[in-house]
């Protein structure tokens, strides 16, 4: 083999010119390209004139080479300046003929296929890649999260792309509002991985149009976002913290009528227990939780209310975007203590 060696740290080589991905779909497949040979390979990609490996290459490369939209990266293996880096996330059709061809199979599987054509490092990568994902702690999971989004974030130019979101403030607006639909009276809204607090204040002008008062409160991982988040809205400075959606609570006990989350806050693994906690310790009795689950076009994951029903929760309502109607938001009733 080659200089490929596992990371012993967190830190990639001070100098990344090239990528290779392992690319896991959320049913814990991963995906090979053709290679112009009759053979296949691993999506890769050079990192271009002013490009951030992280912020930037695994965004654009494994879209255009395979259709898959990252959610997270993570860095596991190196040679020199080559780094190898598995990712979270979905199909995505973004792009015309993006990923034409492309295979999927288990990472055994897709080991094996490259192996049999030759591609002993690839294999090799694709093993050392699946171990590293089972293996993640819930640590490195938050950690990869804040490292990713907190930087993208900060960097945006508008405040769409402060809260992850790279379209206009109508596409905003038609993407994000079907939360407001799960909002059928006055009362507090608690957002948590508010980010930059856009959807914070979108929320109160939305719910205001159809005549119900929202009072909003954040939560984010990313101390940066928070700051953020209360330079822009420093009327609500007090109302927005750091914390861990599967583990914060106020400190003064307090409850909210109305609480949003997204699925992935948490490992896959700890859905559920997101779920319960907001459930236990977050929403008032009689208000709702409103769960959102973002998928792009092409996407094979499930939607929100599909994911809810599968971990036991009984979904009392469900709400799409406009433009696209499997990015969905579900809500489903508090339970009410005796």
């Amino acid at each position: 083999m080659t200089g490929y060696r596992l990371l012993d740290s967190k830190s990639p080589p001070p100098v990344v010119r090239r990528l290779t991905f392992v690319a896991f779909l959320p049913d814990g497949a991963c995906l090979a390209v053709p290679d112009g040979r009759g053979g296949w390979r691993l999506p890769a990609g050079a990192v271009g004139v002013d490009e951030h490996w992280l912020l930037d290459t695994c965004l654009r490369a494994p879209l255009a080479e395979a259709g898959f939209r990252m959610q997270r990266a993570h860095a596991f293996a190196a040679d020199g300046d080559h780094l190898y880096v598995w990712l979270d996330g979905d199909r995505r059709a973004d792009r015309a003929g993006a990923g034409t061809g492309a295979t999927t199979g288990t990472p055994a599987q897709i080991a094996d296929l490259l192996a049999d054509g030759g591609s002993g490092v690839e294999a090799q990568a694709v093993r050392d890649a699946a171990a590293s994902f089972r293996g993640q702690r819930d640590d490195d999971y938050y950690a990869d999260n804040v490292a990713l989004l907190e930087a993208a974030y900060l960097r945006g130019s508008t405040v769409q792309q402060g809260s992850g979101f790279n379209g206009d403030a109508a596409a905003w607006r038609a993407r994000r509002e079907m939360i407001v639909d799960g909002i059928d009276r006055d009362g507090t809204f608690l957002d948590l991985g508010c980010a930059n607090g856009l959807l914070m204040e979108s929320v109160r002008a939305w719910a205001g149009e159809r005549g119900h008062h929202i009072e909003p409160y954040g939560v984010d991982l990313a101390p940066g976002l928070v700051e953020l988040a209360r330079r822009r809205l420093p009327q609500w400075a007090d109302r927005i913290e750091v914390g861990n959606a599967i583990a914060w609570r106020p400190a003064d006990g307090r409850r909210f009528t109305y609480v949003h989350t997204l699925l992935d806050c948490v490992p896959m693994r700890r859905r559920g227990d997101l779920v319960r906690h907001a459930l236990t310790h977050l929403v008032e009795p009689g208000g709702r939780l409103l769960v959102s689950h973002y998928l792009g076009a092409g996407a094979t994951d499930r939607t929100a209310s599909e994911h809810l029903r599968a971990l036991g929760f009984a979904v009392a309502g469900t709400a799409a975007g406009r433009d696209r109607p499997r990015e969905q938001t579900a809500w489903i009733e508090a339970w009410v203590d005796a």
